[in-house]
């Protein structure tokens, strides 16, 4: 059996590094199946159903971290989802251009690796022992990965000097990605997960996210009540679904922004001209 491998992203960044990881992986272990959306998503099939099913199938995690995406939504999100059904000593964040000491929140928690030669080769090394009967002798893998760094390396280090930080800039609107965010709860909660599977920290830093995203929206946007279910409708699955009494709380909050949103949007003085 294929050991299967979620990796998750978020920025424009960070999909180039993940498709890197996934193309050079089964390369130096065969049995690796690594998984990457969207282009690991078959046509006509429901990306939401696709994403849950692979973070619920799934026996390792590496997040791809860089300075732009350490709060993100979707990573966040993510994390939680592999944190709930693994052991933490098997989802993994990779660094690039970042030091641990740079994250903040629940993505402390988890296994740390360094984009530098010794210390990827540690994450090899814990995925090998995933393998079963198909993995390598310590000596083999070592020369496995000796053969293969370079190539990962060379193509790393290529597409981090050649980024451009304007190119993490959003491509979907705010609307777009709050309508991801509540398909995603909505199928899980399809899928029957019992409260307090997804430590709260994980479903905490999710909802300010959300919060952090009302800043950006202009104010007229919400006189369309389909937006505002959008927003507001996930929030309270997501607190309902944890049934923690601080995540309600910060609902609360969150509504009285709305509503505040809302009243300003029927103000034509605030208007841009």
């Amino acid at each position: 059996m294929p050991t299967k491998v979620f990796i998750s992203w978020s920025g424009d960044l960070s999909k180039k590094l993940a498709d890197s990881l996934r193309q050079w992986l089964p390369g130096v272990l065969q049995f690796v199946k690594p998984y990457f959306t969207p282009e690991d998503i078959e046509k006509g099939t429901r990306w939401g159903s696709d994403i849950v099913k692979e973070l619920e199938s799934s026996e390792i995690g590496i997040l791809c971290l860089t300075k732009n995406n350490t709060s993100s939504p979707w990573m966040l999100f993510e994390a939680g989802a592999l944190s709930k059904s693994l052991e933490k000593s098997k989802v993994c964040t990779v660094l690039f251009g970042i030091e641990t000491t740079d994250l903040k929140g629940p993505l402390t928690i988890f296994q740390h690796t360094k984009f530098q030669k010794d210390d990827f080769r540690k994450l090899v090394k814990s995925i090998n022992a995933t393998g079963g009967d198909a993995k390598l002798d310590d000596t083999v893998l070592d020369g496995v990965f000796e053969m293969w760094w370079p190539r990962l390396e060379e193509k790393i280090n290529t597409i981090l000097s050649g980024h451009n930080e304007t190119d993490d800039a959003p491509n979907r609107s705010e609307r777009d990605m709050l309508e991801e965010i509540l398909e995603l709860t909505r199928i899980g909660t399809r899928h029957k997960r019992t409260r307090n599977e997804i430590p709260p920290e994980i479903i905490i830093e999710l909802m300010e996210g959300i919060d952090r995203m009302l800043h950006m929206v202009h104010p007229r946007m919400f006189r369309d009540p389909e937006i505002m279910f959008t927003i507001e409708r996930p929030l309270m699955m997501l607190a309902e679904f944890s049934g923690h009494p601080e995540l309600r709380e910060i609902v609360v909050r969150m509504r009285h922004r709305l509503e505040m949103f809302s009243a300003k949007s029927d103000n034509p003085k605030i208007e841009k001209p």
